[in-house]
């Protein structure tokens, strides 16, 4: 059945309560999964840290590695500030070279980074940059929704929906805020990348809002880095535009707790219980 949880103040208690509840099913897995975090990028540091122990003793990729594969942060040097209309060109043009400076970083490592296995169908980050994402020069999603958000913001407008960031579709369409994408409908695997198949971006009232969808959301191995990856891309959209930032909602079509993972999912729940 399919289950709305209550908002959560940080991605840490959102993971933690997605965790708990696919973890008391009967198989460990449910349908329709909706998390909400209410401030993108807040966590709870032992409940991370606690994680990361057991995600390092099963001999699997850390919170941070799969953060990555969303928001490469480590590619990123944030000037500090924020988008206005009326910033001056020295600070915009600084602004543009952080963001430029990311892509370029990204593009020169991808050759490299397709040749790890499983990156043979470009990664995530990649085919928001470089459309379809399996060679540098494709369209570039990020850049087309950070123009189109900042013009909204020059004429005054500050409520726009159809910011999607669809990791979805076989090819961008001619109106450049139709999805930035990541998954295609010709893709007949079942399994395996991308889980993400979709990002909404909802401005309302000069606050920006973001709603992720997965497929198949693994909770304990990928979840949480899938969290915060996606709160550091709503928060550089943020920086690149002026906006504020709002909620991160996560659909998971398929939620999965890994049953079979060690530690046991109800163990960690246990565990981690006495952190909040």
């Amino acid at each position: 059945m399919s289950e709305l949880l209550a908002a959560s103040k940080t991605l840490s208690e959102a993971w933690l309560q997605a965790l708990t509840h696919t973890a008391s099913q009967r198989d460990g897995r449910c349908v329709n999964l909706v998390m909400t975090v209410e401030n993108p990028g807040s966590e709870n540091e032992a409940i991370r840290d606690a994680l990361d122990r057991g995600l390092d003793a099963a001999g699997d990729q850390s919170v941070e590695t799969v953060a990555g594969t969303i928001f490469p942060r480590a590619l990123y040097r944030s000037p500090g500030f924020a988008w206005s209309p009326d910033l001056d060109e020295q600070a915009v043009r600084e602004l543009d070279a952080a963001a430029h400076n990311l892509y370029e970083c990204y593009e020169q490592m991808l050759p490299l980074l397709l040749k790890f296995r499983g990156n043979n169908r470009g990664t995530y980050f990649s085919r928001m940059i470089t459309w379809p994402g399996k060679k540098p020069g494709g369209t570039n999603q990020l850049d087309l929704r950070i123009s189109r958000i900042r013009g909204e913001f020059a004429r005054g407008r500050r409520t726009n929906n159809t910011l999607d960031i669809d990791v979805g579709a076989d090819a961008l369409v001619s109106e450049p805020l139709a999805g930035v994408q990541v998954y295609a409908p010709s893709d007949q695997r079942m399994r395996g990348f991308p889980c993400l198949v979709h990002i909404d971006l909802s401005l309302l009232d000069g606050t920006l809002h973001c709603t992720a969808v997965y497929r198949h959301q693994y909770l304990i191995t990928k979840a949480y880095g899938n969290l915060v990856g996606l709160s550091r891309l709503v928060c550089f959209f943020c920086e690149q535009t002026g906006a504020e930032c709002g909620e991160l909602v996560v659909h998971a079509t398929l939620a999965d707790a890994e049953p079979s993972h060690r530690p046991k999912p109800r163990a960690l729940v246990e565990s981690m219980g006495v952190l909040l």
